[in-house]
């Protein structure tokens, strides 16, 4: 779900992970761990996060003399798919990073590729500090497999203050636009004023799937959503479908805004990256992202002052909630050269220190339910906005990384790509997506969560 810059550091890991499915049948890979009990391979996301991380490496090393943390960084693209070739092998680092929701983790898993580490969960105390949720999603047959580290809010609209006043757009009262109606206007507004409207990163693996995510909520009711979580499971009810009139209205919604211009031009060739260096550059007036993007948006430096607000409902009257995404995580890979050294890094890195000082401090929400917001100021000002306003229009699990990847973002996005570039009418994707549901509720299809 996070974005991260493309950097060397992202680029040398991509060669890692291409490497790795070479030469892990040999033994040997690049940066391969000693298995000395010394030495440490930390597998991060590129991003604001990584430079933070250094200093929990520092910190480690200080706690622990003889000991040498090396991080390396692996980029959104990577970090999918061909990090389950990298984190198989035995050029694995020795602590993983893998998104609930791409894949990954039930693959790992289902291959017996993860190590148990509920002595880091007794240590740390996670089940006590995690939502209830957040430890059910992380309990498989008992045992725990990962740590969840940070929480993501899903798709505030970063807007461009200047660009606004320009178009006579006042600011959106309580972070909310009234209508899609409403939406429509204001981007007509910005073009006229010789902006782009709404950006998206449309080429991206995951980002057209949180414009579905943003919308859906709204478009059904609090119990039909709540069912479009679970009723993937074989036995579930089936009363509630991808065909019915609110999903509909959902895909109808995304099409229509790409026949109508909201979306910038050439969105489905953009990824994010590209998206975000458009609005940072002044010509792009609007942009989705999540409360993780605000650290990159001030790091360019743009011209102009930022505000964010959600997304228009589809129901009249409703108010736009929030999704939370909660699948960054850290594992300890079953190859791992240094498996008892990895365990005594994560006990150390998941603390309310580290939550603040690291995970605030990038610009993510921490995990913890003991973290007061009043020791998040380091968060930056509008995500502590956006933290406090998900506190009265609330939070609702993410859509697309909750159903299984067969259904949810890896399936989702392709449809939704095809669908925006009309090759689907809404009605045929619904019933692309009404199919991929029917599949894992007879079981043709795996329903491992992701």
């Amino acid at each position: 779900m996070r974005a991260f810059n493309t950097s060397k550091a992202a680029r040398r890991a991509a060669v890692l992970l291409a490497a790795a499915s070479i030469l892990s049948a040999c033994g040997t890979g690049p940066g391969a761990s000693s298995g000395d009990g010394k030495s440490l391979r930390v597998q991060i996301p590129a991003g604001p996060m990584a430079d933070r991380m250094q200093q929990v490496g520092n910190d480690f090393e200080k706690a622990n003399p003889g000991t040498k943390v090396t991080f390396e960084s692996v980029d959104s693209n990577s970090s999918r798919g061909p990090n389950v070739a990298l984190l198989s092998s035995t050029a694995t680092p020795d602590i993983g990073y893998l998104q609930r929701s791409t894949g990954v983790w039930s693959a790992l898993l289902k291959n017996k590729q993860l190590t148990p580490i509920d002595d880091v969960w007794d240590a740390a105390g996670l089940a006590d500090k995690y939502a209830k949720s957040q430890t059910a999603y992380y309990t498989t047959n008992g045992h725990h497999y990962g740590v969840l580290y940070e929480e993501l809010l899903i798709a505030p609209i970063y807007y461009n203050k200047a660009a606004f006043a320009k178009a006579g757009i006042p600011d959106p009262a309580d972070h909310q636009v009234a209508s899609v109606a409403e939406f429509e206007s204001m981007a007509a507004k910005l073009k006229a004023a010789g902006y782009e409207g709404f950006g998206v990163g449309g080429s991206s693996p995951y980002d057209l799937g949180h414009t579905l995510d943003a919308l859906l909520p709204t478009a059904v009711s609090e119990s039909d959503y709540q069912a479009m979580l679970t009723n993937f499971k074989p036995g579930s009810p089936t009363n509630v479908k991808y065909t019915d009139p609110g999903f509909v209205k959902v895909l109808r919604t995304i099409q229509d805004w790409q026949k109508k211009g909201i979306f910038q031009k050439g969105m489905l060739g953009m990824d994010t990256t590209q998206a975000q260096a458009l609005f940072s550059s002044g010509r792009l007036a609007m942009l989705q992202g999540g409360n993780y993007s605000y650290a990159d948006l001030k790091a360019a430096k743009p011209s102009f002052d930022m505000g964010w607000f959600l997304l228009p409902p589809l129901t009249k009257g409703r108010k736009t909630p929030f999704n939370a995404f909660n699948g960054d995580t850290f594992v300890i890979p079953a190859k791992a050269a240094n498996p008892g050294l990895a365990k005594k890094f994560l006990k150390f890195f998941m603390t309310d220190k580290y939550q603040v000082s690291v995970v605030a401090a990038s610009g993510s929400l921490p995990v913890f339910t003991s973290i007061q917001p009043s020791r998040l100021s380091n968060l930056g000002d509008l995500v502590q906005q956006q933290f406090e306003v998900s506190k009265s229009v609330g939070l609702v699990n993410i859509w697309d990384s909750t159903v299984p990847s067969t259904l949810g973002q890896s399936f989702a996005v392709p449809v939704l790509q095809k669908l925006v570039s009309g090759k689907l009418t809404p009605q045929q994707a619904a019933q692309q997506f009404q199919t991929g549901l029917e599949n894992l509720q007879s079981g043709k299809v795996s329903g491992a969560t992701d």
